[in-house]
């Protein structure tokens, strides 16, 4: 499997608003509609989806600093309905499955789309001498995903995101689920934040690329950021440092991070193999072996990722 998440060794801090460099796609601004969507086109063939009047707003343009994107349709290698019998796509206020958005009231849904979703995010121009990062917050639903995401066909589920470099078509994926089954990767049922440094990048866009064939699953997107005036900080600076590092049995955190959403551990290939209370101040991890992971800690306006040894 493919790394997760792609961070550096260091304490990363990805400071948010709307600030020159900054770029988001919140989806807060669209309106919503309980109504499912359906697509007029042939499911037969590869087309670009469209809005339809009083349904899901699938596709928005840019306007500032935030982002617009669009929706793409590829059926399966045998195509079957695609997105013409109404499915759960777009833009969403709906949190029966989500409990709520990671950010604000809204987020965008892919569920049961009979084919492959590609969602496309516009060109934005970065620092390349800053400390450029690019991160998005998923939400699987808890379900019964089949097969490992490798075969253009149903019953082969994936979610994959990823940022591309159009200037030389250089690829950084933020998750991939492909070769293996979702089920097995413990990342359904919560919000996970999933992050990428992309330096050197002067333009970048951002991909987000599904497949599944039910209407029990489902993957929610939301808080996509863009960050060309992030920090680095020095461990010993850091407003988060875990103590003690390297970790025996329990650790704690010299200052807590304001409003602290989540807190979870990743092993070098990027997956999470443990995850804390957020409300806690002390946490214990006696079940993981001896050697280097990453902490992830992240709130409303910043991501912390540390590196930890533990003994």
């Amino acid at each position: 499997m493919k790394h997760l998440v792609l961070s550096g060794l260091s304490i990363l801090i990805t400071v948010t608003g709307l600030s020159q460099g900054v770029f988001i796609a919140d989806f807060e601004q669209q309106p919503t509609y309980a109504n499912l969507y359906h697509d007029l086109d042939d499911p037969n063939q590869p087309h670009p989806l469209l809005n339809n009047n009083q349904e899901p707003i699938l596709n928005v343009v840019a306007v500032n600093n935030n982002l617009g994107y669009s929706a793409y349709y590829l059926p399966y290698d045998d195509p079957g309905t695609g997105l013409s019998d109404g499915d759960e796509v777009g833009v969403t206020n709906d949190i029966t499955t989500v409990g709520a958005f990671y950010e604000g009231n809204q987020g965008y849904v892919l569920s049961d789309i009979d084919g492959n979703y590609i969602l496309t995010f516009s060109e934005v121009s970065l620092n390349p001498s800053g400390q450029n990062m690019v991160s998005c917050s998923l939400f699987i639903k808890e379900s019964t995903y089949e097969g490992d995401g490798t075969q253009n066909v149903a019953n082969s589920d994936r979610i994959a995101i990823y940022v591309i470099n159009p200037t030389d078509g250089s690829k950084i994926d933020l998750i991939d689920t492909t070769g293996s089954d979702i089920d097995d990767l413990n990342i359904e049922g919560q919000w996970l934040t999933f992050s990428a440094e992309i330096p050197e990048f002067e333009q970048a866009q951002l991909v987000v690329e599904a497949r599944n064939n039910a209407s029990n699953e489902a993957f929610y997107i939301d808080d996509i950021r863009f960050d060309s005036t992030m920090s680095i900080f020095d461990h010993q600076a850091s407003i988060s440092a875990v103590v003690p590092n390297p970790i025996n049995q329990s650790f704690g955190l010299t200052k807590r991070p304001s409003d602290l959403k989540d807190i979870y551990i990743q092993n070098i290939f990027g997956r999470i193999i443990w995850r804390g209370d957020a409300n806690q101040n002390e946490w214990t991890i006696p079940e993981l072996n001896s050697g280097l992971y990453f902490l992830n800690l992240t709130n409303k306006n910043k991501i912390y990722t540390q590196k930890i040894i533990k003994q």
